[in-house]
């Protein structure tokens, strides 16, 4: 039995000192850039970009990397900046992703939870708003779902004075099943200038689990909204999480003419879908797919 889901708490002096850092990183750690710029640390050679992290061996604790022969625990709260802070939403937005592994079959204490969130920033690179995967380990009869299991909701809130992953006005959902889920967030204008953004959970081998929905209709891009801010383990009340393979992608395209596709310019495209070469490119221009 992989024992990495018994109970442990998050001191309120390492709150202090995590929220300290996390405000120290917007002000001087990180340099801020116009957009949002590709991020990945599948934690293979080191934890570049992430505080906290501590980074182990496939196999540790009984878990299988989701990829590599590397993936990081989190212990207390790590967070990363994806790179660094930036003030400028992206055209076409972003998506930040991060695996973690999750196994209803350890045991624990019930209702022994912890908040997976991903910020978003002003277009002065202060805090605007938290959007929140907040998730616990139950094994009562509450819904949804029933014995061991971990229940998700989603919220722009974290800690247990403010969230509650059964709450049933959240759209709560169970997970019995063992594995490496995605837990993801992808940041996009709703049409009117307002953000909004999908968090989603991705099942083992990239399945569909649910996905919730939040906006604001404060959240004006450009005006209120500015680039990606902080990921983190904004509650662990697990002795470790295992969490591999952490991303940032930016939305690029799709190609508007044939030039755009030439001279290795069909390389960057990943938006609808990435190309094969530049023919595979110059078609999806002239017939749209």
């Amino acid at each position: 039995m992989k024992q990495f889901f018994s109970k442990a708490t998050v001191r309120p002096g390492l709150i202090a000192v995590v929220a300290a850092a996390l405000v120290a990183l917007g002000a001087a750690g990180s340099a801020v850039a116009a957009t949002p710029a590709p991020y990945f640390n599948g934690f293979e050679t080191d934890t570049n970009g992430w505080t906290g992290a501590n980074r182990v061996a496939s196999g540790t604790n009984g878990v299988t990397s989701a990829s590599g022969a590397f993936h990081a625990e989190a212990v207390g709260g790590p967070f990363t900046n994806w790179g660094g802070y930036t003030n400028e939403f992206p055209a076409n937005g972003y998506t930040t992703a991060v695996d973690i592994y999750l196994d209803p079959a350890s045991g624990t204490v019930n209702d022994t939870r912890f908040d997976w969130t991903s910020a978003i920033s002003t277009p002065a690179t202060t805090h605007r708003r938290d959007f929140v995967f907040n998730g616990g380990y139950y094994n009562d009869a509450t819904g949804p779902g029933a014995g061991p299991r971990f229940v998700f909701s989603a919220s722009n809130n974290t800690g247990r004075g403010n969230s509650f992953p059964q709450n049933p006005a959240r759209d709560p959902i169970a997970i019995t099943a063992a594995g490496w889920y995605t837990f993801q967030h992808h940041f996009y204008n709703n049409g009117s200038g307002v953000l909004a953004v999908d968090l989603s959970i991705l099942g083992p081998g990239g399945a569909p689990v649910h996905t919730w929905t939040l906006s604001d209709p404060s959240d004006v891009i450009g005006v209120e909204v500015g680039g990606n801010r902080y990921g983190w383990f904004a509650t662990n009340e697990f002795s470790f999480l295992a969490f591999d393979n952490s991303r940032l992608s930016v939305a690029v395209g799709p190609p508007t003419s044939a030039d755009q596709c030439k001279k290795g310019g069909w390389e960057q495209f990943n938006t609808p879908r990435t190309f094969k070469n530049q023919g595979d490119c110059v078609s999806f221009v002239q017939n749209g797919k």
